[in-house]
């Protein structure tokens, strides 16, 4: 009868060192893949050892404050105070007025940078900023965004007044502390970021009157402008968002542009905001705010703005939204510039003749002196006896109507 079959032992040796093998195997590095992690980490190192080496410059900190949005603060903080200063320029407040916006600017965009830098690193748009790149510490970057702070806070409470510098405090708590976070929470963060980037616009009118500003007549004003810088906003930054939506979604963000991929969606949605911005400087003249050269200056630029969103909308794609963005920043700039030169306010004058009183429009008192100098070179009222001759006003650097100085 056959006996049970054995395994012979050098067999099972055999089984046992191959099995060894096998894993020995596995377990060793493949050399190719060493390699290419040493050459990583040699690439990581010579970076890090460049930047050591390089150190931080102005323009490390120029980045790390957004230096052209910040300057872009800074400016829309300046019709304010021209239109409302009950005198001429003053030098030191205008001089403060700028040097405080842009440091409270610089520090908001600063702790921006701060909470975001992890996801920064994501971006390619933004991996190559201080923070996420590794040119500047996390240390470094709040010693910053202190000083500035302070500093900038500071000037603008001396130089200006207390309320200018609470003004520009609320609008960096705005927006570091809701804007910034709300950026991964809510779509509509965009919202909450037009608010807070429209603040600075309060800036140069309580800068020139302080906490006068509720009851003088410049409060209509600053009213208007600081709704159509929130109306800017929203198709401004839906065009930004479109342009990036790859990296923000990346990133990790919420934003109603990033689930639009044929940018159908983003032109329908900034259409309504194009729409009032085109409305309002007719309104702001119709309201007696100022001149009815706004709405005729302002044609040219609402025009532009408008052709490059009907392009984006029949030819949806990036270089056309990006040229739409460019547009709301030369329309923003043409804006300010206008409003400026055109906002009015009418008050009432006696008169000697029994007639009683009559409203007189009152411009600024720069706007008075530059009269006596360009008067003779002003197009404006020749355009208006053209075109618009049954209209009651015309020029505001027309001496001979409505000069007086506010």
């Amino acid at each position: 009868r056959p006996g049970p079959t054995r395994t012979p032992i050098f067999g099972s040796v055999d089984a046992l060192v191959a099995r060894t093998a096998a894993r020995s195997c596995a377990a060793a590095p493949n050399p190719a893949v060493a390699t290419g992690a040493a050459s990583q980490t040699d690439r990581a190192r010579t970076e890090g050892e460049k930047s050591a080496t390089r150190g931080v410059t102005a323009g490390t900190y120029w980045k790390l404050s957004k230096g052209k949005l910040t300057l872009w603060v800074s400016i829309s903080a300046l019709p304010g105070y021209m239109l409302a200063l009950p005198a001429c320029v003053e030098p030191m407040t205008l001089a403060a007025l700028a040097t405080g916006t842009f440091l409270t600017s610089a520090s908001a965009q600063t702790m921006n940078q701060m909470y975001e830098t992890d996801r920064d690193g994501l971006m390619h748009r933004t991996m190559q900023r201080p923070l996420p790149s590794g040119v500047m510490s996390m240390e470094e970057a709040r010693n910053f965004a202190v000083a500035s702070g302070t500093v900038g806070l500071g000037i603008l409470s001396l130089g200006c007044n207390p309320l200018t510098a609470a003004v520009s405090a609320t609008t960096m708590a705005t927006y570091a502390a809701m804007y910034t976070p709300m950026k991964v929470l809510s779509p509509y963060n965009t919202h909450v970021g037009a608010i807070s980037g429209a603040l600075p616009t309060m800036l140069g009118f309580t800068a020139a009157l302080g906490s006068g500003l509720a009851g003088s007549p410049w409060a209509l004003h600053a009213a208007w402008l600081f709704s159509m810088q929130v109306l800017w906003q929203m198709p401004h930054f839906y065009a930004l968002a479109w342009i990036h939506r790859a990296d923000y979604l990346r990133g990790g963000y919420k934003m109603f542009p990033l689930t639009d991929t044929t940018g159908l969606a983003t032109a329908a949605m900034s259409k309504p905001y194009l729409v009032a911005l085109c409305a309002m400087p007719v309104a702001a003249s119709a309201a007696g705010l100022a001149s009815w050269m706004l709405p005729v200056g302002a044609a040219v630029p609402s025009y532009l703005w408008w052709r490059a969103l009907r392009r984006f909308e029949e030819h949806p794609n990036i270089a056309n939204c990006r040229r739409f963005f460019l547009g709301s920043l030369s329309y923003l700039l043409a804006t300010l510039a206008l409003f400026a030169c055109y906002a009015r306010v009418d008050r009432e004058q006696e008169e000697d003749s029994a007639s009683g009183k009559q409203i007189v429009p009152v411009e600024p008192a720069w706007r008075v002196s530059l009269v006596a100098q360009l008067s003779e070179l002003c197009p404006h009222e020749k355009m208006r006896g053209d075109l618009f001759g049954l209209m009651r006003d015309g020029c505001p650097f027309d001496s001979g109507k409505g000069g007086a100085a506010a």
